[in-house]
């Protein structure tokens, strides 16, 4: 393996290019997006990333102007998470919400290029990230609203790790399990503008997956909740064929319940009168709300979904049964 070249205070870094990109085109601060990106696995002094995320001087110095090969992986959360957590705060903007289009533009387009510049600064394969790009961008068979969430996933994953063929790698399997297969070869003299469609396509409504989290990690398949059905009770005895009973021990019989709600367009969680609580940490804003017994509220994909004091979820939407040991 060829040794790095190192980078001048003047070239950012992969992660680097992340957060100013993100700040620059996307509205989102340093400290908001650290809030997103950060993860909540304790490190080897006591403490997590995530924990550290309103740090300004520790986020600015081990984070975003980090040299290449010293940010720790175990900084960052599940890249996929990340990823929806940021296409929730874009999406979700006060007056400046961004469209598929644009951020797809955001990525691919000129806005994008400091990212390239600086992945050929620490010599990995520009090439083979545009290559992945256009196949996210142009591949058959997904609406705009998949190709922005592919493209964020790739951009996100790339930051993080300034690793292209892992974050390849990640994304195309990222792909595969949550969107119903990989991307098909475009046909010949297919355009990026000949794929945006608008964003009526992302209104269809995907089913939900919960994957179980663990150490900060996604831990095996995701476990599907169907908008056309009744919803899925989540609990250590749940007994229904759509049920979730993938829970530690201090989760209540009948903990959590999780449906589509076709009037307000959401998807929701109930609590069912748990002893140990139930909690939705938002993707756009990080924080933490208990619902009281009986209580609902909005549960966004990206969202963490928290039962207990040990088990929590992430929440996702894509297609069930397709290669879902891809999470695994």
């Amino acid at each position: 393996m060829r040794a790095m070249a190192p980078l001048t205070l003047h070239e950012p870094t992969p992660c680097g290019a992340l957060f100013d990109i993100l700040k620059r085109h996307g509205g989102i601060s340093h400290r908001d997006l650290a809030s997103m990106i950060l993860s909540e696995r304790q490190l080897s002094d006591g403490r997590s990333a995530l924990s550290r995320a309103s740090d300004r001087s520790w986020v600015s110095h081990f984070v975003v102007h980090a040299p290449v090969g010293s940010l720790q992986p175990g900084y960052f959360r599940d890249w996929g998470v990340a990823a929806q957590r940021v296409m929730g705060r874009l999406r979700a903007r006060s007056g400046r919400r961004m469209t598929n289009e644009k951020i797809i533009g955001m990525v691919c387009g000129e806005q994008g290029m400091a990212m390239e510049r600086a992945l050929a600064a620490c010599r990995q394969d520009v090439r083979l990230y545009r290559n992945a790009l256009t196949r996210l961008t142009t591949g058959k068979g997904y609406t705009t609203g998949e190709r922005a969430e592919a493209v964020l996933v790739l951009f996100v994953a790339v930051g993080c790790s300034a690793n292209v063929p892992a974050a390849v790698a990640y994304t195309m399997d990222y792909v595969t399990a949550t969107m119903g297969g990989r991307m098909g070869t475009p046909e010949a003299g297919v355009l990026m503008a000949d794929v945006a469609t608008g964003d009526a396509e992302a209104a269809l409504t995907r089913p939900l997956g919960l994957i179980r989290v663990e150490g900060g990690y996604l831990a095996g398949a995701p476990h599907w909740v169907d908008p056309a059905s009744t919803g899925a009770e989540i609990g250590i005895l749940a007994l229904g064929a759509q049920d979730i009973t993938d829970v530690e021990a201090d989760v209540s019989e009948h903990h959590a319940a999780v449906r589509w709600d076709g009037v307000d367009s959401c998807w929701k969680v109930r609590d069912l009168g748990s002893t140990n609580g139930t909690a939705v940490v938002s993707a756009l804003t990080g924080e933490e709300h208990p619902l009281a017994p009986g209580e609902e509220c909005a549960l966004t994909p990206g969202d963490e979904l928290r039962l207990g004091s040990q088990t929590v979820f992430a929440a996702i939407e894509g297609v069930p049964g397709v290669l879902d040991e891809a999470w695994s």
